[in-house]
């Protein structure tokens, strides 16, 4: 058996365990909207900074499919990120509306309602000839998990939020004799989501607990340049579609909501999730030093209003009541990040970078389901070269939030209002072999 057949069952064996491993695994939102950036142990260090523009191992090909073009060895990729965030509230006043002026409410501060997460992900570049490259990505890029007890003051607006995806990207690039490399291809894209809160009883005293679920495959496609300028720069532009969603799943009622009235039914609703420009330059100032600069623009526009509908009436108390909708009212965001890479010797190489990550989310829709704010990132990163073919990767990051006023008010629910404050630790490891 030869050292390349080798190699690549290793990476198909690995790519196989991460792709489990996010079937298995919940991704946790910590950066803008519901979005999971960490598909990269070795761009993690420098807070994605190079994500255009940087081939330094299979890892780095996954927001610009030009920069496949740029491999010169086939090279694979494995790694996974430990998501470690941290969500209170505190300054809650919360009371009763129409139908919920019975239940009671607990005011004051709340424990966190963030949940860890391991997000891992796989990468390959084969060389087919001098000029083309074939990669292909296995990633988790949206992902959210938010959880409250259930005598949470707010539970009438939502306990727990849920969404998962598996994203699958085979790209074909082709590098021209001027530096310039031209990449595209599909993205296959399977998505969970489920949303739970509580439900009072429409005719008097008690509650219940209802959560609509569901689950789709949709594609959409991406494309990219990475075009090495002179040697030493270069620069990067990608685009990624939206993908449509639409979800066929369940809304399903705890005994108690039964007990009210609720009724189980078939469900569906589209998610789209947003289209992004990526663009960016790295500048390789001499043996040692690369600078990177990177931008990104998303367009969270795509998430308006969420409705569910249903194959039949839920609650007879209410009327007819076949549908369910929340509003979201998002508005595109920008992601910005400034890092550099230094190589100390043959073998060791450090990073560093920070971010500034706007939220999509407009202060009058922040709800509880995602009290999202602007963050800014601070990253530090080291790689190791363990043999020719081989090295790993170690990233780590720290985000700080601003802090987030959530106010809802319905006139049947009641109210809810506290402030969160948060911040997250990411450690991202990456395995990269090359031949």
């Amino acid at each position: 058996m030869t050292s390349k057949f080798k190699k690549g069952c290793l990476w198909g064996a690995a790519s196989g365990t991460a792709l489990i491993c996010a079937l298995a695994a919940s991704g946790s939102a910590h950066a803008s909207g519901f979005q999971v950036r960490e598909t990269s142990g070795t761009l993690q260090g420098s807070s994605f900074a190079g994500m255009s523009t940087l081939s330094t191992d299979a890892s780095t090909m996954f927001y610009n499919p030009g920069t496949v073009g740029q491999y010169k060895e086939t090279s694979y990729s494995v790694g996974g990120t430990l998501i470690m965030p941290v969500a209170k509230a505190k300054n809650i006043e919360a009371s009763g509306g129409l139908v919920t002026n019975t239940q009671t409410f607990n005011n004051g501060s709340y424990k966190d309602m963030a949940q860890d997460a391991f997000v891992p992900n796989a990468h390959a570049v084969w060389k087919l000839n001098e000029q083309l490259n074939l990669g292909v990505s296995i990633t988790s890029p949206w992902g959210l998990v938010t959880d409250y007890e259930p005598d949470f003051a707010g539970r009438f607006y939502g306990t727990t939020s849920k969404i998962q995806t598996i994203n699958i990207k085979p790209v074909l690039a082709y590098r021209f004799d001027n530096g310039l490399s031209i990449g595209a291809g599909p993205q296959i894209q399977q998505m969970d989501a489920s949303l739970a809160r509580s439900v009072p009883n429409l005719a008097g005293a008690g509650e219940g607990n209802s959560e609509v679920s569901g689950d789709s495959v949709d594609a959409g496609w991406a494309a990219g340049i990475n075009w090495e300028v002179i040697d030493g720069t270069k620069l990067g532009l990608s685009y990624n579609s939206e993908i449509k969603h639409e979800l066929d799943g369940k809304i399903d009622f705890d005994t108690a909501a039964n007990a009210l009235g609720y009724t189980d039914r078939n469900a569906t609703a589209e998610v789209i999730t947003p289209e992004s420009i990526t663009f960016g330059v790295s500048q390789k100032l001499s043996s040692q030093w690369t600078v990177m600069a990177d931008a990104q623009w998303t367009n969270w526009n795509s998430i308006d209003t969420l409705t569910f509908n249903y194959d039949g009436d839920i609650s007879p108390q209410a009327g007819t009541q076949s549908s369910t909708s929340d509003e979201y009212k998002w508005g595109s965001a920008w992601f910005a990040s400034l890092g550099a890479r230094y190589q100390y010797d043959d073998n060791w190489s450090f990073t560093g970078g920070v971010a500034f990550d706007e939220s999509p989310i407009k202060t009058e829709y922040r709800n509880v389901r995602l009290p999202d704010s602007d963050r800014y990132w601070v990253s530090l990163g080291a790689a190791y070269k363990v043999a020719d073919w081989a090295a790993v990767s170690l990233g780590y990051t720290h985000v700080f939030a601003n802090s987030a006023r959530v106010d809802e008010t319905d006139t049947f629910l009641g109210s809810y209002a506290a402030d969160y404050d948060a911040h997250v630790d990411i450690i991202a490891l990456q395995a990269n072999f090359k031949f």
